[in-house]
């Protein structure tokens, strides 16, 4: 990828210097008449001897070739100066100038400028300038500068600078510069900067920085960095740094890192080696990381935070099995993942009370502390408490997806047998949402039972109880806890 992006830069630059450029002479000897009139050269009013003459104005009713113009110039075809041009051209195929170009210039075709160029042109295919440029090119296919460019730039197919950029371009397939840009750039197409990009690059295929990138990048397809990243990266596949990252990274694919400060939302997978603050996608991976995960499937070799997930799985992290009997009559089965501190539960459930096949699936979110933390009298490394809140779908016989949900608060106190197995009970605060007929025997009772719209509601207070295997660990107060993210 580096090397395709690199090589069409090089391309667009090589086309730039491979124009002639001729050699230059602001000569100030030059005779001054205020008109000249001139058929094609030799045919005209200052003769075979017409680059050692500037005018005024200038009419070339074929093509004409002088020394300069400090004025107003028509051409039916051309209008060409060996040493400058200054003022206003208007021409029907070129307006050329071997020197510098200052003003307006006009012209069905090319408008073509050896030294650096300021003020406004206007071309049907294309603005080149072998030098700086200042102002507003607007061209129907391309906008070529040999060097710096600032202003504004229109071109139907694309704008290219060999040096840095300041201010704005648009073009329909591309934007390139290799040097620097700041500003903004738009594309249909590619926005390619071989250096450093500082504010604005939008594109409906891709943006490409070289090195650094400060700003806001926008694209229809990918982001792409191979420097550090300061700012906004929005993109609706992927978004790569190829070193840090800081700010926010929103893609509807994949946001890929090496190190990754701030924000990330990834509609597949955020992928980085080092990652501090917040992520949130069907995928999150990375290799150490600091702060709050959120997504379906969370992977780190190390992780200090607090991970939400149906499964969270962390090299320092947990990997229990839960039995639970609660009120009603359903046995669950958990798969418990994430920190030791904050964990996640991937649940099944059935119903072994009723006289009916029902099943439950859902999610469990909780937070286990040192009993001491809820209990200040109570000081004893082996006991806990657990502060869960889970959301299960119900469905009977066969997978619906009715709505039919129970969700639960609990307040679960347990005891360590050792580092492998511990048990555990507490109440619960339970409320059942369902469209389905007959739900209301899930629980043995309720305290409130009213209908709204179609739903059931339910609200009882209930009961948990159950054990968790394999390998557990005390946990330190909070207090001592919550400043170094050990969690």
């Amino acid at each position: 990828m580096k090397k395709y992006f690199y090589s069409t830069g090089l391309t667009l630059s090589f086309l730039l210097l491979s124009l002639p450029l001729f050699a230059q002479n602001y000569s100030n000897d030059l005779e001054y008449r205020k008109w000249r009139v001139t058929l094609i050269n030799p045919i005209g009013s200052n003769g075979a001897n017409a680059t050692d003459y500037t005018a005024k104005y200038s009419i070339n009713l074929i093509g004409g070739y002088h020394g300069a113009l400090n004025g107003a110039e028509f051409g039916a075809l051309f209008n060409a100066e060996k040493y400058y041009a200054s003022g206003v051209q208007l021409a029907g195929i070129t307006n050329y100038s071997q020197g510098y170009m200052e003003g307006v210039n006009i012209t069905g075709v090319i408008n073509y400028s050896s030294d650096y160029m300021s003020g406004i042109q206007f071309a049907g295919v294309a603005n080149i300038t072998g030098d700086n440029l200042e102002g507003i090119n607007i061209a129907g296919a391309l906008n070529l500068s040999g060097h710096n460019s600032s202003g504004l730039q229109f071109a139907g197919i694309g704008n290219a600078s060999t040096g840095t950029i300041e201010g704005l371009q648009f073009g329909g397939l591309f934007n390139a510069a290799m040097d620097d840009i700041s500003g903004l750039q738009s594309t249909a197409g590619i926005n390619f900067a071989r250096n450093d990009v500082e504010g604005l690059q939008a594109a409906g295929v891709a943006n490409f920085a070289g090195d650094d990138i400060s700003g806001l990048q926008a694209s229809g397809g990918a982001n792409i960095a191979l420097g550090n990243i300061e700012g906004l990266l929005a993109s609706g596949f992927f978004n790569y740094a190829g070193r840090s990252a800081s700010g926010l990274m929103a893609t509807g694919g994949v946001n890929v890192a090496r190190d990754l400060e701030g924000l990330a939302f990834a509609g597949v997978a955020n992928i980085a080696k080092d990652i501090q603050g917040l992520m949130i996608g069907t995928v999150n991976y990375s290799e150490t990381a600091l702060g709050l995960e959120i997504g379906v499937l969370n992977i780190a070799k190390e992780f200090e935070g607090a991970p939400i997930g149906i499964v969270s799985l962390y090299g320092n992290g947990r990997k229990n099995i839960d039995i639970r009997y609660s009120d009603g009559g359903f046995t669950d089965v958990g798969f418990t993942t994430g920190t030791y501190r904050v964990y996640n539960s991937a649940i099944i459930g059935y119903n072994t009370n009723l006289q009916r096949n029902v099943y439950r699936v859902g999610l469990a979110v909780g937070l286990e502390k040192n009993i001491t933390d809820s209990f200040e009298k109570v000081s004893n490394s082996s006991l806990f408490v657990n502060q869960e809140f889970s959301m299960l779908h119900h469905f009977e016989e066969d997978w619906s997806r009715r709505k039919n949900w129970i969700y639960s608060y609990k307040f679960l106190i347990g005891k360590r047998f050792g580092n492998y197995a511990s048990l555990y009970g507490g109440p619960s605060l339970n409320m059942q949402v369902s469209r389905v007929n007959n739900s209301d025997d899930y629980t043995w009772y309720s305290l409130w039972s009213p209908t709204r719209k179609g739903r059931q509601y339910q609200f009882w207070v209930g009961f948990t109880v159950g054990m968790r295997l394999f390998h557990q660990k005390d946990l330190p107060l909070l207090k001592d806890d919550y400043n170094d993210w050990d969690w």
